[in-house]
C-alpha cells in the first residue's frame, strides 16, 4: 500500500511540474507586471502569421533571435533581422506584425510618459516623445542594449514570479529606463556609470566568452577600472551585478540550445560552464520557472535521435 501510495505522489508531482511548465510557456503566453509607473509584459509566442497590432510607446527586448521577421510601419512592410537581445522602440505611432517564423519571447516595457517627459525636461529636453526605431530603412537590424537587455532578464523574473521586488528596486528600474530611453535622443550619462564605449565592450566580452570561466577581473581589466569601482559602475549603468548579468546571459544560451540543438542537457549545461546539473537545473529555474527538460517538452523542441 505505502508502495502505491508513493507512486501516486511521484505522479502527482510530475503532473504539477508539468502544469507549470505549461502554464508559463505552453503555446501562446503572456504574463503582465504592473508596477506604480511602468507595466511590463513577457510574452511567450510561438511561430506567427497575420496581422497583429502593437500598442504604441513601448520599449522592447526580443530575446529570441528571428533572421527574417516581417512588420508594418506607417503602411510600409519591413523585413526585420533581430539579433537574439535586440532592442526597439515603438513610437506614438503602432507597428503592425505580420509575421514570425521562430517561436519569440519578448519582454514589452511600457513606461509613464509623464515620467519620461519629466526626466527630458530635467536634462534640458522639451516635448520628449518616444522616437521610434524604425524609420525608412527597408531592412532594419535589432540589436542589443545592454542596459535593457539586463533590466529586461530583472523583468522576466518578476514577471514569471521567480523574483518579488521591493519598491525601491522598481523605482530604481523605472528611473533607470526612463533615464535611458531619454538617452537615446541626447547623450546622458548618470554619475559614477559606465561610459557606453567601455559597457558595450564588456557586454561584448561576454557573449564572445560566455562559455569561459569570466571572473570580475576580466571583465574589470576590459572595462579599465579596479574591480572594485567596476562592479558599482556596472551595476548602475544595468540594474544588475556583473555576476548576475553574466549568469542570467547563460541561461540564455542555454534556453537558445535546448530549443534549435539535439545537445543533451548536460552537455549544454557543461559547454556554458556549470559545474553540475543541479546547480544548472536550480539557475534556470530560477530565471525561467520551469527546468530545461521540461522546456524541451511543452515546445517539441529537438530531441538527440538514439
Amino acid at each position: 500500500m505505502y508502495r502505491a501510495f508513493a507512486k501516486w505522489c511521484e505522479r502527482q508531482r510530475l503532473e504539477r511540474k508539468k502544469g507549470t511548465a505549461a502554464t508559463l510557456f505552453g503555446g501562446e503566453r503572456r504574463h503582465r507586471l504592473t508596477l506604480r509607473r511602468l507595466n511590463v509584459t513577457y510574452a511567450w509566442l510561438p511561430p506567427f502569421e497575420g496581422a497583429s497590432t502593437t500598442v504604441p510607446n513601448r520599449m522592447e527586448v526580443v530575446f529570441s533571435r528571428h533572421p527574417s521577421a516581417m512588420i508594418e510601419q506607417a503602411g510600409k512592410t519591413l523585413d526585420v533581422n533581430v539579433t537574439a537581445g535586440g532592442f526597439y522602440v515603438v513610437g506614438p505611432e503602432p507597428t503592425t506584425l505580420l509575421r514570425v517564423p521562430e517561436f519569440s519571447d519578448t519582454l514589452e516595457m511600457y513606461p509613464d510618459m509623464d515620467l519620461l517627459k519629466a526626466v527630458a525636461e530635467e536634462n534640458g529636453q522639451s516635448d520628449f516623445v518616444l522616437r521610434p526605431t524604425l524609420g525608412q530603412e527597408p531592412n532594419p537590424h535589432f540589436v542589443p542594449d545592454g542596459t535593457m537587455l539586463a533590466v529586461a532578464h530583472v523583468l522576466r523574473q518578476a514577471c514569471l514570479g521567480q523574483l518579488t521586488l521591493s519598491p525601491i528596486e522598481a523605482s530604481t528600474l523605472e528611473h533607470l529606463l526612463a533615464a535611458h530611453a531619454v538617452g537615446i535622443n541626447t547623450p546622458w550619462r548618470g554619475d559614477g556609470k559606465l561610459s557606453e564605449t567601455a559597457l558595450n565592450r564588456v557586454l561584448d566580452l561576454i557573449e564572445d566568452e560566455i562559455d569561459q570561466p569570466l571572473t570580475l577581473d576580466r571583465l574589470a581589466d576590459e572595462a579599465r577600472l579596479s574591480a572594485f569601482h567596476f562592479a558599482r559602475s556596472f551595476k548602475k549603468s544595468t540594474g544588475m551585478a556583473p555576476y548576475k548579468y553574466v549568469l542570467a546571459r547563460r541561461i540564455e544560451h542555454a534556453k537558445r540550445q535546448l530549443m534549435t540543438t539535439e545537445r543533451t542537457v548536460s552537455e549544454i549545461a557543461m559547454s556554458l560552464g556549470f559545474e553540475n546539473m543541479h546547480h544548472f537545473r536550480r539557475q534556470f529555474r530560477s530565471q525561467l520557472g520551469i527546468l530545461p527538460g521540461q522546456l524541451r517538452e511543452v515546445t517539441g523542441a529537438p530531441l538527440r535521435k538514439t
